[in-house]
């Protein structure tokens, strides 16, 4: 996707620059000569580099996309208005855990549906009493409770799938810097030597690229029948926060569109 966008933006600029018109040399009282000419090329080259600097800075700082590569829907199931939708994150990193929820809350309130964190509804405490880092036996059966006893009918559970690391090779470019010009090899061994140190070649690198695969289930508290599911990847997230918002937009995105549930 950067690629394309790289491209496409790349093709535009270089669009723009070629057709500069020529009256830059009449505006800046420019003779009509090869050093004007040059002098011209020098420019248009200079303005390549300083917007081609500044859209690899943009696309280096980009977001992180999800894609959802698959769903589920339960045979038969109607749209049905739900009075309150629990968020739960699987993970026994509350920071992490409420991050994400926080986002797909957020999301789903911004289709018009109440939804809320799980995260002080089903507290650490309360799965794991003992403190032993596994859920107790015992509380299988109370979290139904637990969450109707706070009004919940619908049940929106986040889980970690797999996650995948993979290395991507990035090809080396030329940065011609604003000494450049086609001819500079005409005008003396100084000014080609001078123009070719400004040249820079930056060589290829390897980069890792983390790529996360996540199941978002839709329960009917009710019942306690999965109603709808979805898979999911996310690749290359900067940060905690960057990846709960490209996550959350995407899948509620899709959750609302499927039409289990009604506003």
């Amino acid at each position: 996707m950067q690629s394309f966008i790289a491209y496409f933006c790349i093709r535009i600029i270089l669009k723009q620059v070629s057709a500069m018109p020529i009256r830059f040399k009449t505006l800046m009282n420019f003779p009509k000569s090869s050093t004007s000419n040059q002098l011209i090329i020098t420019m248009k080259k200079a303005i390549i580099f300083v917007l081609l600097a500044a859209l690899s800075i943009s696309l280096n700082s980009c977001s992180s996309v999800t894609e959802v590569t698959g769903t589920w829907k339960k045979p038969g199931a109607t749209s049905q208005k739900y009075n309150k939708i629990v968020v739960l994150g699987v993970s026994k990193d509350i920071v992490k855990r409420s991050t994400v929820e926080n986002a797909v809350a957020s999301n789903l309130k911004s289709y018009g549906i109440n939804a809320v964190s799980g995260t002080n509804l089903i507290t650490d405490t309360f799965l794991d009493s003992d403190n032993d880092g596994k859920v107790d036996a015992s509380v299988r059966e109370k979290i139904v409770a637990e969450l109707k006893a706070a009004g919940v009918d619908g049940a929106f559970v986040i889980s970690l799938v797999d996650k995948k690391e993979e290395e991507r090779y990035v090809p080396g470019t030329y940065s011609y810097g604003p000494t450049y010009s086609p001819y500079a090899g005409y005008y003396g061994f100084n000014s080609y030597y001078y123009g070719a140190w400004n040249n820079a070649y930056s060589p290829g690198y390897y980069t890792k690229q983390t790529n996360y695969f996540f199941a978002s289930n839709f329960y009917n508290v009710g019942t306690e029948q999965l109603v709808w599911s979805a898979q999911s990847e996310t690749f290359n997230p900067q940060s905690m926060k960057d990846f709960a918002q490209s996550y959350a937009k995407s899948t509620v995105e899709e959750f609302v569109a499927s039409g289990v549930v009604r506003k």
